[in-house]
């Protein structure tokens, strides 16, 4: 039983990698277009950052919160966190 527990916990560490080196990547695009300039970078910026931040977070709610095990509340929290994320980008965008 412990082999099974040992593979499973490794398996489980690989995908919290894989996940972090995503959420770093993110990172990063995001940090780049911080220095990008232009006409439609200023009006499209706020809603790409929004779409990583987006992005993001469902990637912390599944693999480091674990809520795939509770589809509503992933459900409910990505939603709101997506309405948000368009409403900033929207004052962003437009004020």
């Amino acid at each position: 039983m412990s082999g099974q527990k040992n593979n499973s916990q490794s398996v489980e560490i690989a995908d919290l990698a894989k996940a972090w080196v995503v959420l770093v990547g993110f990172t990063l695009v995001g940090y780049a277009l911080s220095f990008l300039e232009g006409d439609i970078l200023s009006k499209a910026g706020p809603l790409i950052i929004a779409a990583l931040i987006l992005l993001k977070s469902r990637i912390i709610l599944r693999q480091y919160l674990g809520l795939t095990s509770s589809p509503a509340w992933y459900s409910m929290l990505s939603s709101t966190i997506f309405v948000i994320m368009i409403v900033c980008a929207s004052i962003l965008i437009f004020v």
